[in-house]
């Protein structure tokens, strides 16, 4: 097993390097686990460690309250009778944290006690409240939206996932519903079906966007390759703009076929995140527009996320986004929330751009129902020919830095808050960015 860990760990200091962070990104073992998340579990009275490899002759799940028993012992992956590795052991752990569903992971393998003489490795999980109300918004830039639904991913505590939603964009109404299962037929095999009709406002128009979407991605090697393909079908028809002037687009239908694969994998422990990973998705798409009858568009993005000590984490993502010549609307879209924060939602329009942010995230407070983690950050992007939102040319690169504060629920799955204070380098000026918590 160590030469598998060892390639690994050289592939993800491998992708730190190529994205230019300069961070290695080793996930920890059980023994260094942070006291945030902390995955080894003490022995009880008349329990004495055992030292590993081993064979382990039962496999006992507990703290289970709504999660069916099969959920985690699949994730587990291994069984009474199978000797385990420290190897085997982390990979359970992290496949149980990944989840997302649990709120406490730990495991012990020791002999005595209740299981007599017996070899046990006794997992002792804590189940998130995973039926959550969806109350989202964001703010930054000249966009506002909030959103009213309802998700689950642990629906009958089967680990799946179904989430509808109403939102609200400005001043127009659209909705959305997403059915999932992770494990379809009882594999590693992720499917995603995927409804939605929803309005996004675009420099010169509003973009009323129709769309079916099915994804199916296969997990292999301990979940390290993740490969499949992504089909959207899509109309787009086109609304008055928020601001002035109007020039509405040509109404269009499109068919996208993206492949994509994942080398790597980041790891969830708590509220830190560790790994690295990369992703190149390539795709083919079909329009009835006039411009292009087809195209193709490509996004390679990593991810580099490394845990220093027991509190800080260090956040890294790198994307190169290109797509040949097609109508305006489906071009590259940059700036504002989450991507270039401190700049107006939609201020960069292109066919090419290559995006960096960095984070640092430090958790100052952990408990069960609140956890507090201050953060700094720097964005960048350079685009390819850039146009602003009355298509006149704009500056190629946008830089802005600044901090802010994550407000999260660790009892609750997907509850979180987001709270950034921007500075662009671009007519410096502080601007603040509000929106849900998510993985970057």
């Amino acid at each position: 097993m160590r030469p598998v860990r060892a390639r690994r760990a050289a592939l993800a200091r491998s992708l730190a390097v190529a994205c230019a962070f300069g961070i290695s990104s080793l996930p920890l073992s059980r023994a260094e686990a942070s006291p945030a998340g902390e995955s080894a579990s003490p022995p009880e009275t008349g329990e004495a460690l055992v030292p590993l490899p081993a064979r382990v002759d039962e496999v006992v799940v507990i703290g289970l309250t709504r999660t069916a028993p099969g959920v985690p012992r699949r994730e587990i992956g291994f069984a009474a009778g199978d000797t385990i590795t420290e190897h085997d052991l982390d990979l359970a752990v992290a496949r149980l944290w990944n989840t997302t569903i649990f709120a406490r992971v730990k495991v012990r393998v020791v002999r005595g006690g209740e299981g007599g003489d017996r070899v046990r490795a006794v997992f002792v999980l804590e189940d998130r409240w995973t039926l959550n109300p969806l109350i989202g918004y964001g703010a930054g830039g000249n966009a506002f939206f909030f959103r009213v639904g309802a998700a689950d991913n642990n629906i009958l505590g089967r680990f799946l996932e179904v989430q509808a939603q109403y939102q609200w964009f400005d001043g127009f109404h659209g909705g959305q519903v997403i059915l999932r299962d992770p494990r379809t037929f009882g594999q590693r095999l992720e499917t995603t079906v995927q409804a939605e009709r929803l309005v996004r406002p675009r420099p010169g128009f509003s973009d009323q966007r129709t769309l079916v979407r099915l994804e199916v991605f296969s997990l292999r090697n301990e979940d390290f390759f993740r490969f499949g393909a992504r089909i959207d079908g899509f109309w787009d028809r086109f609304l008055p703009p928020l601001d002035p002037p109007t020039r509405l687009p040509a109404p269009t239908g499109t068919l996208l076929v993206e492949p994509a694969m994942r080398i790597g994998r980041v790891d969830t422990e708590r509220l830190l995140l560790k790994g690295a990973s990369l992703e190149v998705r390539h795709g083919i798409g079909a329009t009835t527009s006039p411009v292009a009858s087809t195209y193709a568009q490509t996004t390679i993005e990593a991810l580099v996320f490394a845990a220093i000590g027991a509190r800080w984490n260090l956040a890294a993502r790198a994307r190169l986004a290109t797509i040949t010549r097609v109508p305006e609307h489906l071009e590259l879209y940059v700036g504002g929330l989450d991507l270039v924060r401190g700049y107006a939602d939609n201020r960069v329009r292109t066919r090419g751009y290559a995006l960096a942010n960095r984070e640092m995230r430090f958790v100052a407070f952990d408990s069960t129902w609140i956890a507090l983690m201050p953060v700094a950050f720097t964005d960048a992007v350079l685009s390819e020919s850039p146009k602003g939102p009355a298509g006149e040319d704009v500056p190629r690169a946008l830089l802005s830095a600044g901090a802010g504060l994550r407000i999260l629920v660790p009892k609750f799955v997907g509850t979180g808050f987001r709270f950034d204070l921007a500075v662009p380098a671009e007519r410096p000026r502080v601007g603040l960015n509000v929106g849900v918590y998510q993985f970057f």
